[in-house]
């Protein structure tokens, strides 16, 4: 006759499938941050893109023309000289929710240093990002890709995705995904 489990044995479980839960959390992120280091080097070509090579510490940012909301067109040559972070994000995007008053609070910070913040909006729809920008402005600059950026930067695995660049128009650090704002504020510091 099968007995009750007890309450202690209940406690043990729950133990159990948490630890085993969280150890698959770390081998996923794990696996996916080396299968990203793995990654071969770009030889030119399609696979030459920023956001889907392996390293690109140290490769210069190519040049981009969009438009912004507003429907003027700003290009990444326009900041030559200056330390620019361009992040990719999206206005459906729960982790850029996260990073977008953090941004627009280093943008504040680091102005008078010349510092530029180019938001890259991956939405579907101009319309989209427009609607947002009324209920949540931000102080910096914000252009939609409308997938124009694909042969030259890629595809983000991921939102947000972000890169940041030194005032030689090289790339300093790329990172994927939600990064904690003190991670962020050092990586903007290294291009001042």
């Amino acid at each position: 006759m099968p007995t009750a489990m007890s309450p202690k044995n209940s406690a043990w479980n729950w133990i159990l499938i948490g630890v085993v839960l969280i150890g698959g959390l770390i081998y996923l992120a794990i696996s996916r941050r080396d299968a990203v280091a793995a990654m071969p080097q770009p030889s030119g070509g399609v696979g030459n893109a920023i956001l889907e090579a392996g390293n690109v510490i140290g490769r210069t940012a190519p040049n981009w023309t969009l438009t912004d909301v507003n429907g003027h067109p700003v290009s990444l040559a326009q900041f030559a000289g200056r330390p620019v972070v361009m992040d990719f994000w999206a206005t459906w995007c729960g982790p850029c929710q996260v990073e977008l008053p953090w941004w627009k609070q280093l943008q504040a910070q680091y102005r008078a240093q010349g510092l530029q913040i180019i938001g890259v909006s991956e939405d579907n729809s101009l319309a989209d990002v427009k609607s947002y920008l009324l209920k949540h402005p931000l102080n910096y600059e914000i252009v939609w890709d409308n997938q124009q950026l694909e042969h030259t930067y890629g595809i983000p695995y991921g939102l947000p995705t972000t890169l940041f660049i030194n005032r030689q128009g090289k790339i300093t650090e790329r990172v994927m995904g939600l990064e904690g704002k003190p991670e962020l504020d050092r990586a903007i510091r290294a291009i001042l």
